[in-house]
């Protein structure tokens, strides 16, 4: 009885597997949004270095996907009056095709380092991104 048990919980694991991975409809592109902040120790310089390897790097792979950051534009609630933020920039990265990605090898882990040596992600979404209707 057990080994039967066994049997059927270990059956039920790749279907349920299969159900998590199952890819969202999408009519237009995914893409992960994260909202980065620079970190002590870390500088805008590197960050931006870490965002044209991840930008380099894609488009020898992955010549459609799109990969860009900008500032957060910040708010001072008393006067309303808004700037850039110095500290946290939002990264886009727009995907080309919905295949599983390029292989990570050690360009790769180079731009991730330089992500984590100079930021942290406060937060990330992947999104659908509509395609523009016809002007």
């Amino acid at each position: 009885m057990r080994n039967l048990l066994l049997t059927f919980a270990l059956l039920a694991i790749p279907a349920s597997l299969d159900a998590q991975s199952a890819p969202l409809s999408c009519d237009g592109r995914m893409a992960t949004v994260r909202i980065s902040e620079i970190k002590a120790g870390g500088s805008v310089d590197g960050f931006k270095a870490a965002v044209a390897a991840h930008k380099a790097w894609y488009a020898a792979r992955e010549p459609k996907d799109e990969i860009f950051a900008t500032p957060v534009i910040v708010r001072d609630e008393k006067t309303r009056a808004q700037s850039y933020s110095e500290k946290q920039f939002m990264t886009f990265h727009i995907r080309g095709t919905r295949q599983p990605g390029p292989k990570h090898d050690d360009a790769y882990a180079a731009f991730v380092k330089l992500y984590s040596e100079n930021s942290d992600i406060k937060s990330e979404y992947n999104v659908c991104l509509p395609n523009s209707p016809a002007k």
